[in-house]
């Protein structure tokens, strides 16, 4: 093969991959456009995990909010169950008064600082 009949070859070659590449990019950029409208609700918005309790390794249980309806989930290493339905208002308006309360939290250090104070008194009143 001479280099007059390489260079037709390789230009073949390297158009006929530029305009697979360029297939491939529009298949992708269609599909994500094509998958965003599909999905236009907030998924973020359906369910809500309200608290989780790790119970041991592969056990846990989890408070779930879905779509308004709580529900107390057990996860284990045999499963998924759901255990409850929390249906009581006043369980729900105390769940409500816990979830605003946890927004106005104190900073973890004056925590600290508390715990470190009540526990000075302690000491001191033993010795």
């Amino acid at each position: 093969m001479s280099s007059p009949e390489l260079f037709p070859s390789l230009l073949k070659i390297v158009s006929a991959l530029a305009v697979t590449v360029g297939i491939m990019i529009v298949v992708v950029y269609l599909f994500k456009k094509i998958v965003k409208k599909g999905s236009e609700i907030n998924n973020d918005d359906l369910i809500k995990i309200l608290y989780a309790k790790y119970l041991g390794p592969k056990s846990s249980v989890i408070l779930v909010d879905v779509l308004g309806n709580i529900m107390v989930i057990g996860i284990s290493s045999s499963g998924i169950s759901m255990l409850t339905e929390i249906v009581d208002p006043e369980s729900l308006e105390r769940l409500k008064d816990i979830q605003g309360q946890e927004g106005k939290q104190i900073p973890f250090s004056d925590y600290l600082k508390g715990l470190l104070k009540s526990n000075g008194s302690k000491i001191k009143a033993q010795t």
